[in-house]
């Protein structure tokens, strides 16, 4: 019961912390370039598909259509996202209260774990929902927006527990083979930067621990078979696909990204200031603030004897020198020398393992004698905290900073924590207290008005009708978008076939087949400009975007004849859906039929009942040979790199729960 009112008190706070969402009905998170035109229409395409029965592996929806899972950032093997999935739909779409409250959630699922790893470290139960507070309302999980991005961090203070447990010696290789899971729950999230970062780290603690030979097997072997439902269609993609990593051309994922990219996406080194002063970070946000460093410095100096202690310290100091990026060493010695490393382009996330580590650092200070922490904390908080008010006071009056600039907090955050030291029962409601003032006074940029003239909700909703008309279209046929005009996934949103999407990446197929509309059907582009050569405006929207068809674009269906033939070809689709596709040809003569859908490993095809292999067609669309006569075909996506991954999967969950059940 204690657990569950901790818990209770923990989703308060996360409501109260983010009460534009929860409490206001006029804010949303939603009013952000990556989560309006990406994320949200990615999330309503995954529901949509569930309601109706399927697990979308397969996304019709993007530039001819694509792997889902094997993109990974949708997040449909996050088990976590799940729930979200389920909720109600209206209108066709997941509400935007609920993507809110969902939005929340995260952080409250982040502030549990973060409890669970301050008790498991000692603390006790009100410090323990502090160091929770402190892990969700502060720093990278306070001031990042993405879910994805979220989501990778959510698990981190489970890693950091069982990690923490090794290093005590508990149940070493049950702790490691635990430690694997969480990890591997982690890549499942939606985003593999942080991820990345945290196994270079765990691996690093385990390798340095006295009980590294017989754990280390047993973290990677849980890892990857947790990791392997996502990881092995994300290798397949990988080797199909190019993207786009902040570069202006297009990379192939086993090319290496330039290390100028890393160093653009680092926190720099007024990140080391930005812990303690709002707004110095880039890239992420590194503030937790003076009181939360105060705390992790007194768990530091009263008990690093204690294991655990210095495993986190090094984990809170590792994780900082890397989010540096290109300002030490250590990131640029990890990206040429460790796998991976290189793909992770944001180096700034990792941070967020600097930040769990304090987290429980912290939690664990507010449960020691308060006679221990006044003797190391009382003078150099109120040397800290004069220090802030001053530097901030004189900044202030020669106009140096912006008039809204929170610096104060710096220094309000350290005299409140020392005003509760002659207390020390008041210390953990005082730390609270620090947070959530810092939460308010500095909240995540991501939260903003849903009621302004010109917003992403706007202009979305005034374009509905443009795909009712399309719909209305008879043929199987792809949509393009002027970006500027129509800049969201439209296609996933509404469940139009558009040639076309914001996204990282693409297979490279169709990457090199761009031009080829023919192939793909393209017969439709919406655009807010004068139409090209060959194409005919059909519809005006209320939106004042217009339709325009191109006439001699026909369906993406065709037979190619070995010899010349005089009969005609027919074709009917019988129906088609993300996963399948059914149709009748009949065909004069002996040849190929060609379907404009992109050649992509894991597509099954039957021509009457008989499996039959796809061909490429010009090497980006499928072709299958054919008799002449009438046949009945079927294309399914049965991919065994997920069917494989989730059976793997399957197994680790079933060992993680043996070997939890043997740990208790």
């Amino acid at each position: 019961m204690r657990t569950a009112a901790a818990l209770g008190v923990l989703l308060v706070l996360s409501a109260g912390v983010f009460w534009k969402l929860t409490l206001s009905g006029r804010y949303t998170w939603l009013e952000n370039p990556d989560q309006a035109l990406q994320v949200r229409p990615w999330l309503d395409y995954q529901a949509r598909e569930l309601h109706a029965g399927r697990i979308p592996l397969w996304d019709p929806y993007e530039w001819g259509g694509q792997s889902l899972i094997g993109q990974v950032q949708p997040g449909l093997a996050n088990p976590l996202n799940w729930p979200l999935f389920a909720m109600p739909l209206r209108g066709g779409h997941i509400p935007v209260p609920v993507l809110d409250w969902y939005w929340v959630l995260i952080h409250w699922v982040a502030a549990a774990l973060a409890y669970w790893l301050c008790r498991d470290l000692g603390a006790g139960r009100a410090a323990a929902v502090a160091g929770g507070a402190i892990y969700a309302f502060t720093g990278f999980l306070g001031h990042s927006g993405t879910p994805q991005f979220l989501m990778s961090a959510v698990w981190l203070p489970v890693v950091f527990l069982f990690l923490a447990r090794l290093w005590r010696g508990c149940r070493p290789v049950a702790s490691a083979a635990l430690c694997g899971t969480a990890l591997g729950l982690a890549f499942l999230s939606g985003h593999h930067n942080i991820p990345v970062y945290a196994c270079v780290a765990t691996v690093a603690a385990i390798a340095l621990s006295r009980r590294r030979l017989a754990a280390l097997p047993a973290f990677l072997l849980l890892l990857a078979l947790t990791s392997a439902v996502q990881l092995l269609p994300a290798l397949e993609y990988g080797r199909q696909a190019v993207r786009w990593a902040g570069v202006p051309q297009a990379l192939h994922w086993t090319d290496r990204i330039p290390y100028s990219v890393h160093a653009e996406y680092s926190i720099g080194a007024a990140g080391i200031a930005g812990l303690v002063v709002p707004g110095l970070g880039r890239s992420a946000d590194p503030f937790v603030g003076v009181a939360v460093l105060a705390l992790a410095w007194a768990a530091i100096r009263l008990r690093w004897k204690q294991p655990d202690v210095r495993l986190l310290a090094c984990l809170a100091l590792g994780g900082l020198l890397i989010a540096l990026g290109k300002d030490t060493p250590v990131h640029w010695i990890l990206y040429k020398l460790v796998p991976m490393v290189e793909k992770a382009r944001y180096p700034a996330m990792a941070i967020a393992l600097s930040q769990a580590a304090l987290a429980g650092l912290a939690g664990l200070a507010l449960s020691l004698p308060g006679a221990e922490l006044r003797r190391v904390l009382a003078w150099p908080l109120a040397v800290l905290g004069g220090a802030a008010a001053a530097a901030y006071g004189f900044l202030h009056f020669r106009h140096l900073i912006p008039a809204d600039h929170p610096g104060w907090l710096a220094a309000a955050g350290a005299l409140a924590l020392l005003a509760a030291l002659r207390r020390p029962a008041l210390l953990p409601a005082a730390a609270v207290a620090v947070v959530v003032l810092q939460a308010l006074v500095y909240p995540a940029p991501i939260l903003r008005p849903v009621d302004v003239a010109g917003s992403f909700a706007e202009r979305i909703a005034a374009q509905s009708d443009i795909a009712a008309f399309l719909k209305q279209r008879p043929g199987w046929f792809r949509v393009d978008f002027d970006e500027d005009s129509v800049p969201y996934n439209f296609g996933d949103w509404h469940g139009v076939e558009q040639f076309g999407g914001f996204t990282a990446s693409m297979p490279d197929r169709t990457f090199m087949h761009l031009f080829r509309r023919d192939l793909f059907g393209v017969r439709y582009r919406v655009a807010g400009t004068p139409p090209e050569p060959g194409q005919e405006p059909v519809f005006r929207s209320r939106s004042g975007v217009n339709v325009y068809r191109e006439a001699r674009i026909g369906d993406p269906l065709f037979a190619e004849h070995t010899a010349p033939c005089r009969g005609e070809d027919r074709f009917q689709v019988l129906g088609r859906d993300p996963e399948s596709f059914r149709l009748e040809a009949e065909l004069a003569c002996a040849g190929r039929i060609v379907v404009g859908d992109p050649y992509y490993r894991g597509w099954r095809a039957w021509v009457d009942g008989k499996r039959v292999p796809i061909q490429e067609y010009e090497g980006v669309v499928r072709a299958l040979p054919a008799a002449a006569g009438r046949h009945r075909i079927e294309f399914r996506y049965r991919p065994a790199s997920v069917y494989g991954g989730a059976a793997l999967s399957l197994l680790a969950a079933c060992l993680t729960i043996a070997i939890a059940r043997r740990s208790v």
